[in-house]
């Protein structure tokens, strides 16, 4: 058996209780509030009178692995996980190859990275255009489902061929069958046509400066798109997600979608919370992602749907591109549109959240850990500091300043959006399973291959 001692637990109400934590067979044993000694341990993990979290989860990365490892891959993308205080991640099924699109290609890719892993994963899974027109999609998606997956991904606009963007009425079928299978899609909303139109326009008219990207992903396509898959899902009534939210017009609809009871949530991520289009005009490439960062305007509405429930939780998507070969060209359009964010959340939410007084420890809490386990079926395991729970601890030091180095990132990407930015909060201890994995003192302190596959239990 295992005591961490000297930490402080967030409470509702958001306030901190000191306790004691008594880990035995990966498990949660005993809980108790203040200094308590007098269990029998084999050894001791001091918490040094920080807080400590419910492990993190990060539900929204690509790994790359197979097939783009030259971009990142299980082993670097989960000790990133590891360094930053996220103990479960859940790897996206188009940027690997062959992707998940079959229980083939899941056990294809199983086999692969889960002796890479640092940390807890789970695996979303996919269906292209080609499988619903073949009504093959009915025997993946169910494959899929037997073997775990959270959630099936689909885009609305797409640059990759292996995975292509996925039309209304395929999409219709596919929510269809997935509703029977209990199933959350989750969706990349960004209407097609207005992306296509004029991102080859501002191209064909010789615009290739950095604020051109965000122009060409014209605002309205992220709105649009949202409407039309909450339109179906009006209809059909499955469980729908909207990845990486970037717009306050997009969170309108979901606001919409919420007060009509459909079962809709959705997710922002801190490049988001942070940036701008006029930041992005300064930064570059570096700061390329899609959806593109947007105004001041949707900052404040991002900030406020964390606040009020509207959004559900935070996400990274992690995508770090080749650097600096990717990252580097005067022209945007000929960059990878991606950053690596996994090492860096937990970090950025204290700092430009809990510090700005945007969102509460508590608050905190629930949109890094527990509420993204309750959507993907990995609750009460993941996501909570509970009696039989995983013993999945992040301990953070609140009050530690530090400057970010992105040449000590454990991921491929050695870049950062908050390159040389002072942070205040800082992960000081991941624990997986009982095991401590990181020390910010020692370093990565886990074993590759300890990280298990978490199967959905939807």
């Amino acid at each position: 058996m295992i005591r961490l001692k000297n930490g402080f637990l967030v409470k509702k109400g958001n306030e901190l209780e000191l306790s004691t934590i008594y880990i035995e067979d990966d498990k949660i044993k005993f809980i108790f509030p203040g200094k308590h000694n007098s269990l029998s341990v084999e050894r001791e993990v001091d918490a040094e009178g920080n807080i400590i979290f419910p492990g993190f989860i990060d539900p929204h990365v690509h790994f790359d692995d197979p097939g783009f490892t030259v971009r990142e891959d299980f082993e670097t993308g989960t000790r990133s996980a590891a360094a930053g205080g996220i103990t479960t991640i859940i790897d996206m099924p188009c940027t690997s190859i062959p992707p998940v699109t079959s229980g083939e290609n899941f056990d294809y890719k199983l086999n692969i990275v889960k002796g890479k892993a640092y940390v807890d994963f789970a695996f979303w899974g996919g269906v292209t255009p080609g499988q619903i027109e073949s009504g093959e999609y009915k025997k993946t998606l169910t494959d899929l489902k037997e073997r775990g997956i959270v959630g099936v991904k689909f885009y609305t606009v797409s640059g990759m061929e292996l995975y292509p963007r996925m039309p209304v009425p395929y999409m219709d079928k596919a929510f269809r069958f997935l509703k029977g299978l209990n199933l959350v899609c989750a969706v990349h909303a960004e209407d097609y046509y207005l992306v296509d139109f004029y991102s080859n326009f501002l191209r064909q008219n010789g615009r290739s400066d950095f604020e051109s990207w965000a122009e060409g992903r014209v605002y309205e396509a992220e709105p649009e798109a949202i409407w039309s898959v909450v339109g179906i899902t009006e209809k059909v009534h499955n469980k729908l997600h909207i990845a990486h939210l970037s717009t306050g017009a997009g969170l309108e609809v979901i606001r919409w979608a919420k007060k009509h009871k459909l079962d809709v949530t959705t997710e922002t991520c801190p490049h988001y919370l942070i940036f701008t289009v006029a930041d992005l005009k300064i930064l570059g490439s570096i700061l390329k992602t899609s959806p593109p960062v947007r105004y001041e305007e949707d900052i404040d509405a991002l900030w406020t749907g964390l606040k009020d429930g509207s959004i559900d939780f935070i996400a990274t998507d992690h995508a770090a591109g080749k650097f600096p070969e990717e990252k580097s060209s005067s022209n945007i359009w000929d960059n990878y549109a991606g950053i690596p964010g996994t090492q860096l959340a937990v970090p950025l939410m204290i700092t430009y959240g809990y510090y700005k007084g945007k969102v509460r420890l508590e608050e905190i809490q629930k949109l890094m850990s527990e509420n993204a386990a309750r959507r993907y079926g990995l609750y009460p395991d993941k996501g909570s500091i509970a009696l039989g729970a995983d013993a999945d601890l992040t301990i953070v030091n609140l009050n530690e300043k530090w400057f970010v180095d992105p040449s000590k990132l454990e991921s491929k990407g050695k870049y950062s959006v908050v390159a040389g930015k002072e942070m205040v909060g800082k992960v000081s201890k991941t624990i997986l399973r009982g095991k401590l994995i990181y020390d910010e003192k020692a370093g990565i302190t886990g074993e590759k291959g300890y990280g298990n596959f978490i199967k959905s239990n939807l």
